[in-house]
């Protein structure tokens, strides 16, 4: 019996106290927190804590609390008469700009005890066109340290996104997870440090790479299985080379294994599309209105090969009725 009890009572520490929660459970409870949470940056840390332990579920806690509670501030952005970015303030009147969404971040992370900075640097976002400017700084984020290594996030991003109405920009809010925990050579399609420290990457990436770097989506682009170092390596060495057009759905349940990387294919050319479905959905390719099911080749491996392209647009989609929701479009030329 004495034993029995040891064994219970060392299971209900762990299930307590060192549990790993999913992503789905953490931005639930971060987006529920009770309001007399809200008060301070340390009652909203503590209150993580009370839920778990671990360091990478207190981050998670808390980028989608920003994410979720601090609206981007379209007034002080379009009119550039910005309140004060500290953390007291941002948590009062519950908007911000990005520098507001770096400070509160990083404050409620130091009252959990997790070694954050709050970084500035040149973003390619709102407005942006390639081959403007990149220099100065219009743009913060944070890093986080846990499991002894450094974390990107960018928690602005992570709430949504703008568009542009009779030339001002409007805020979307949209949650976004891509923009938590982002891999340095993702990150840096779109950040640009000023410390190279923080890109947080072996081999750092020149001002004048960054500028020349092809301009991407990465919360479309790299869920679908595109690799980073890749594009950049053929972003780098041809200035004409573009990505086939990615579009947004809601949930894109496959990866593509294997792909062509150029926008442009040529016609009576052959390719290989190689994916990994785990999912219920039925991903199709559409030639010239002709539609393919791909082949399964394995365990929720599937693979369609193609030759003799016909001139016009390849479509890659997910099936469903009565419509195919496209995710992926090529031009054949």
């Amino acid at each position: 019996m004495k034993f029995k009890f040891i064994y219970f009572f060392i299971l209900f520490s762990v299930n307590s106290y060192g549990q790993l929660y999913t992503n789905t459970e953490l931005d639930s409870i971060a987006k529920n927190i009770p309001e007399s949470y809200n008060v301070s940056t340390k009652s909203i840390a503590d209150y993580f804590k009370s839920i778990s332990k671990d360091d990478r579920d207190l981050s998670r806690m808390i980028f989608s609390w920003v994410a979720f509670h601090i609206k981007y501030d379209d007034y002080s952005f379009n009119n550039s008469i910005y309140k004060s970015p500290e953390a007291d303030s941002v948590l009062k009147y519950r908007t911000a700009v990005c520098a507001g969404y770096s400070y509160i971040f990083k404050a409620i992370c130091e009252h959990a005890n997790l070694e954050a900075v709050s970084i500035d640097g040149f973003a390619k976002g709102y407005g942006f066109k390639k081959g403007m400017s990149v220099d100065g700084i219009n743009h913060s984020w944070n890093a986080v340290k846990y499991n002894n290594k450094w974390h990107l996030m960018d928690a602005t991003w992570g709430s949504g996104s703008a568009e542009s109405v009779n030339g001002k920009a409007v805020s979307i809010s949209k949650f976004c997870d891509y923009y938590f925990d982002v891999p340095p050579l993702q990150f840096i399609f779109n950040h640009f440090p000023d410390s190279s420290h923080y890109q947080f990457l072996e081999k750092k990436v020149t001002k004048d790479q960054f500028k020349n770097l092809i301009y991407v989506t990465p919360n479309l682009v790299f869920p679908l299985g595109f690799n980073a170092d890749t594009i950049i390596s053929k972003s780098l060495k041809d200035s004409k080379f573009n990505l086939p057009d990615v579009f947004s759905i809601d949930k894109t349940e496959f990866t593509l294994l294997k792909m062509p990387y150029s926008r442009v294919l040529k016609a009576k050319s052959s390719c290989v599309f190689q994916i990994q479905n785990n999912s219920a959905q039925r991903v199709v390719l559409i030639n010239n209105n002709e539609l393919m099911e791909f082949e399964k080749v394995g365990e929720n491996l599937f693979e369609l090969k193609l030759s003799d392209l016909k001139a016009g647009r390849i479509l890659i989609g997910i099936a469903g009725e009565p419509n195919v929701d496209i995710v992926l479009s090529y031009d054949v030329i």
